[in-house]
C-alpha cells in the first residue's frame, strides 16, 4: 500500500489560537481546502503518514500500516509534541489541539492513530469494532512511532538536547505509561501530561447502570477480566462485541443533547457542542474517499464499540500498570496526571454516585513512592468542573488545561 500524504495549511498569525465560536467552522475549512507549507510564511500543516509496524508471531500478515499525523514545518522554540488519543479517537480530531500548542512554541505536533481506530486500518472485518489482541501492542506502536518522530525531527535540525514531550487523552494514558514502563530509561520525552488517564475505569459509566453494590461487583476490574475470560476462554468470542447495546456504529447517531434521567455519551465527555459536532462532522459528513485503503477495512474515522479481547486486554494491562514492579521502571520523567472533578470515566463509583478521584491521585502518590530517583516524578492536578476530554472541552476548562500542561512542560525542563 502506498503512503497516504496530505497537506493542509493556516497561516501564522495572532488568530492561531481558535475559540470555541469559531472552532468548528475554522477546522472544517482547513480539512476541505489543501494548502502547502511554505518556507516564507512558516505555515503549520497537516501531513498524514503511513508507518509499517511489526507485528506479533500470533496476529496476521508481516506488518501494519499503522498511520499517524504530523502539524508543522518547523522546530517550535519550546520544543516538539507527541499527543496519544483517547479510544475511538482520529488524530485530525486534534487539528485545533495542534494548533494552540504550535501557537504556544511547540512544533511540530505529532498526533498517533491508534492500531484499528482513527485514521489506522482496522483489525477486523467489521471496521467498527473497537479491536486489539494485546493492549500492549499500543504501546509497541508509540514506540515505533517514537523512532520515526525522532528520524523525522532530525531532518528538522532536532538534536539530542532539544526538548519532545508526550500529552494524551484517556487510553492514550495508559499507552504512553505502558511505553514508559516498558522502555525506561531510553525514554526520549523529558516529560509527560496524561489528561484523563485510563488508569481505573469506571465501567458503569458506559453502561449507565446504578453503582449499587452488585453492580460495582459484575462490572468491577476483576468481574470484567471474569467475563472476558468467559467470552475469549471458553466461548471463543473474544472478537464479539463485548456489549451489543453499544456496537456497530450507525452514522448519524451522534446528537448533543440531555434527557433528564438519561446520562447521554456527551456528558460524560465534553461541554462544547461545538467540538462534539466537530468531531461528528469528521465521522460523518468529511469526505475521505480519496484515502486508498485497499482491503484494510477501513471506510470512515467512526468507530463502534469495544469487543471483548479489548476489555479483556486492556484490563488486564492495567492491574500490571499499577504494580509496584512496572512503576519501578518508568523514567527519570517529570509525569503530570491532569482529571477533571467532573470525569465520570475515572471517579470511583461509590454507592451515592459521588464523584471521586483518588483513584488517580493514590496512582501518582503510588509513583512518588515505587520510583528509585528518590524524587518527587508525578503531580496530580484535578481540573475544577471539566468533563473527561480536557483537549475538546468548552473555552472554560480547556484553556485552563491547556495552560497547565504548557507551565508543567516549562518547568520540567528548567
Amino acid at each position: 500500500m502506498k503512503s497516504i500524504f496530505l497537506t493542509l495549511g493556516l497561516l501564522a498569525t495572532s488568530s492561531f489560537a481558535l475559540e470555541e465560536s469559531t472552532s468548528y467552522n475554522t477546522i472544517v475549512d482547513y480539512l476541505n481546502n489543501d494548502k502547502t507549507c511554505s518556507e516564507v510564511d512558516l505555515r503549520p500543516f497537516w501531513q498524514l503518514k503511513t508507518l509499517k509496524t511489526p507485528l506479533n508471531a500470533f496476529e496476521k500478515g508481516s506488518k501494519y500500516n499503522l498511520r499517524y499525523s504530523k502539524f508543522g514545518c518547523y522546530l517550535g522554540e519550546k520544543g516538539s509534541l507527541v499527543i496519544a488519543p483517547g479510544r475511538a479517537e482520529a488524530s485530525p480530531e486534534y487539528y485545533e489541539t495542534a494548533i494552540d500548542f504550535i501557537k504556544r512554541g511547540y512544533s511540530p505536533v505529532y498526533v498517533i492513530d491508534h492500531r484499528g481506530q482513527g485514521m489506522s486500518p482496522r483489525r477486523l472485518q467489521d471496521p467498527y469494532k473497537g479491536h486489539v489482541e494485546n493492549f500492549l501492542n499500543y504501546s509497541s506502536d508509540l514506540h515505533e512511532v517514537t523512532k520515526a518522530v525522532q528520524k523525522d525531527l532530525k531532518t528538522l535540525g532536532f538534536k539530542e538536547s532539544d526538548n519532545l514531550f508526550y500529552t494524551s487523552n484517556s487510553m492514550g494514558g495508559a499507552i504512553g505509561l505502558g511505553y514508559f514502563g516498558t522502555i525506561g530509561k531510553k525514554s526520549p520525552y523529558k516529560a509527560a501530561a496524561l489528561l484523563g488517564a485510563q488508569i481505573r475505569v469506571n465501567y458503569l459509566s458506559y453502561i449507565n447502570k446504578r453503582p449499587t453494590r452488585l453492580n460495582n461487583t459484575i462490572y468491577s476490574e476483576a468481574g470484567v477480566i471474569a467475563q472476558g475470560a468467559l467470552a475469549c476462554k471458553v466461548q471463543r468470542k473474544c472478537n464479539d462485541y463485548a456489549r451489543e447495546s453499544f456496537s456497530v456504529y450507525k452514522p448519524g447517531s451522534r446528537e448533543f443533547v440531555y434527557e433528564d434521567d438519561i446520562k447521554k455519551q456527551e456528558e460524560f465527555m465534553t461541554h462544547s457542542k461545538a467540538r462534539y459536532d466537530l468531531k461528528t462532522y469528521i465521522w460523518d459528513e468529511h469526505d475521505w474517499s480519496y484515502l486508498d485503503y485497499g482491503d484494510d477495512h477501513w471506510i470512515s474515522p467512526a468507530l463502534g464499540g469495544t469487543t471483548f479481547s479489548w476489555t479483556f486486554t486492556a484490563t488486564k494491562f492495567l492491574l500490571k500498570m499499577r504494580s509496584s514492579r512496572f512503576i519501578r521502571n518508568f523514567p527519570n520523567m517529570p509525569l503530570l496526571i491532569m482529571t477533571g472533578t467532573n470525569d465520570h470515566r475515572a471517579y470511583k463509583p461509590y454507592l451515592d454516585g459521588s464523584t471521586d478521584l483518588s483513584r488517580h491521585s493514590k496512582f501518582c502518590d503510588k509513583i512518588n513512592r515505587k520510583n528509585s530517583y528518590k524524587k518527587k516524578l508525578c503531580s496530580f492536578i484535578p481540573l475544577e468542573g471539566s468533563f473527561h476530554e480536557i483537549y475538546k472541552e468548552s473555552d472554560e476548562y480547556r484553556d485552563r488545561g491547556i495552560q497547565h500542561v504548557d507551565d508543567f512542560f516549562t518547568r520540567a525542563v528548567k
